[in-house]
């Protein structure tokens, strides 16, 4: 059975959670929608219909059960019955009767448990699924087009004719995996350059029946080709990997040579495209060592401005700004209109919201805007002013993102100390930071270092034994890490840089090709901050580190 005819939404208001929980359904090629509230979870399903949907009980808006009941509604009116999979805390496990007796289809109690996981929805997911027409197949961990058909049309037309001739491509799952264009191109002339080196290994490894070496290989390759979008020599690298993995070798070596013609056959295919590209990159290199052009100055220091929201002027916010001022902060004092709130968003690292004297739906309005806002910049938000203002503003979606309260009448000493400190997070936060590649294929490590070079300071390793050496020199903030390498696996490598390097936590989260369901139930259990398909689209891999860095400082900031 096909299981990208099954959509599923997950609802958690922790962004890791939903990863984590995605990630498990795309290694089965379930297509998930996420939300994080129960709010965002009744919106979605107005528009959409889902097969089965995961819902968190614990959250700030709407909590699992208020929920469960606008679904119910929701879906007595369109006459369907959409089962509901409660997902909640240990604390739940004496209420499992409850939550059933609520009317969820089945409770997981967290942490869920890959395999318990997998089994309870596929359970609960119809025995098949009806459609008049297939359900577009995206990369495993997408869940939809990042693009619209207007922006599609606009990157493809920077394609140059080259590359829009070349047989078993598919340049538009390329052009979105890669989020535009020109990184596709770059993608594109990394494959190319590799390619006598990659096939050369694989032949030479096939030559001295070296199966083990010889399947790293074709994963790697398997990986990049499908990001590339050339599905054919993913597939052909797929079924070569699964005959090494299984010690196939009548498979091995009746595929080997016809899928070592295949790539060498694309790769020539890419070589009049490589070559524009190769010139039109000298000449770039021409033209910057001509004109000498300035680097772009980095973006000023907002750690100590303060972007003060108010519901209107009075003694006691005057008094806030003054004592802020003599602390030496910056204070941006707007009034809490939208289009304000919108047009200095970038003017302080900090969010103060003193609602005051303004109608519940002001306030809502305001706390949804400032919640996004707060979220999508890795801003910290704060609120002051009168209990009762507080209340509302606690209970309206944004409240999630709040890092302090501060009733009236407001201990200004704590008030400042707190600011201080928040201010501390956010320079560190916004400072460039370090993280630590390790993969087996050096023509994946030329991609993703070109993709995070131009926010992050990146180092890559090809084998464990130089990411151990670069550890002992440096302690990168992150490091992404691979699953399947020569000599030593991704979760045997976390226990080795934990037993070379006692008492240092470095953040690790897997990016690897691996989606097969095993191997996703081994990574997971070894608990990792974060798993990433390698076939995952570029903004993907970029939102989910910028995510990871935001969410760390917000829970420090608690």
């Amino acid at each position: 059975m096909d299981n990208s005819y099954f959509r599923v939404l997950i609802v958690d208001d922790m962004s890791v959670n939903r990863l984590v929980l995605s990630s498990i359904l795309a290694t089965q090629g379930i297509l998930s929608d996420q939300a994080e509230s129960g709010k965002e979870c009744i919106a979605l399903c107005e528009e959409k219909d889902y097969d089965l949907i995961l819902l968190d009980h614990r959250m700030p808006d709407m909590d699992g059960v208020d929920t469960l009941v606008e679904l119910k509604k929701l879906f007595s009116e369109r006459g369907r019955d959409v089962p509901v999979i409660c997902h909640t805390t240990a604390d739940g496990k004496e209420n499992v009767n409850l939550y059933k007796a609520a009317g969820f289809a089945d409770v997981l109690i967290k942490p869920i448990e890959p395999r318990e996981f997998f089994d309870v929805i596929m359970m609960h997911l119809p025995a098949k699924k009806e459609e008049e027409e297939p359900v577009l197949k995206l990369p495993e961990d997408s869940r939809e087009l990042s693009m619209s058909k207007e922006e599609l049309e606009q990157e493809l037309s920077k394609l140059p004719v080259s590359l829009k001739v070349v047989p078993h491509i598919d340049l538009i799952r390329g052009i979105v995996n890669c989020g535009g264009a020109e990184d596709y191109m770059d993608a594109l002339y990394i494959f190319h350059s590799s390619c006598a080196e990659k096939s050369g290994e694989i032949e030479d490894f096939f030559t001295k029946e070296e199966w083990t070496m010889l399947g790293l290989k074709v994963h790697s390759l398997k990986s990049l080709a499908r990001l590339v979008g050339a599905e054919e020599l993913g597939e052909m690298a797929a079924a070569l990997e699964k005959a090494a993995h299984e010690g196939n070798l009548s498979i091995i070596r009746r595929e080997t040579a016809p899928f070592l013609k295949t790539y060498r056959a694309f790769a020539e295919s890419l070589t009049p495209f490589a070559e524009e590209e190769q010139l039109e990159q000298m000449a770039e290199q021409v033209e910057t060592a001509i004109n000498h052009r300035p680097k772009e100055e980095p973006e000023a220091d907002k750690s100590r401005s303060i972007l003060f929201v108010r519901g209107n002027q009075g003694i006691v916010k005057k008094g806030i700004e003054q004592h802020l001022i003599s602390a030496g902060f910056e204070v941006v004092s707007i009034a809490d209109e939208p289009a304000d709130i919108i047009a200095h968003r970038r003017d302080a690292d900090i969010i103060l919201y003193y609602p005051g004297d303004r109608d519940n739906s002001t306030i809502d309005i305001t706390m949804n805007l400032l919640g996004e806002i707060s979220q999508d910049d890795a801003k910290l938000l704060c609120l002051t002013g009168d209990t009762v203002d507080l209340r509302t503003a606690l209970n309206a979606n944004g409240a999630h993102r709040v890092s302090r309260t501060y009733p009236r009448p407001v201990d200004i000493r704590k008030f400042v100390k707190d600011m201080k400190k928040f201010s501390r997070l956010e320079r560190e936060y916004h400072r460039r930071k370090t993280i630590f590649v390790v993969d087996d294929d050096k023509t994946y490590l030329s991609v993703i270092e070109h993709w995070l070079s131009p926010s992050y300071n990146v180092s890559c390793f090809y084998r464990w034994e130089r990411l151990i050496e670069g550890l002992r020199a440096v302690t990168p903030n992150l490091i992404l890490m691979d699953y399947e390498m020569p000599g030593m696996n991704g979760c045997q490598l976390m226990k080795k840089i934990s037993a070379c390097f006692p008492g240092t936590r470095i953040p690790v989260i897997f990016l690897t090709g691996k989606n097969d369901r095993q191997d996703v139930f081994k990574i997971l259990e070894n608990k990792p901050d974060g798993y990433l398909l390698k076939t995952s689209q570029k903004g993907t891999i970029l939102d989910v580190i910028n995510r990871y860095f935001s969410e760390t400082m917000f829970r420090r900031s608690l």
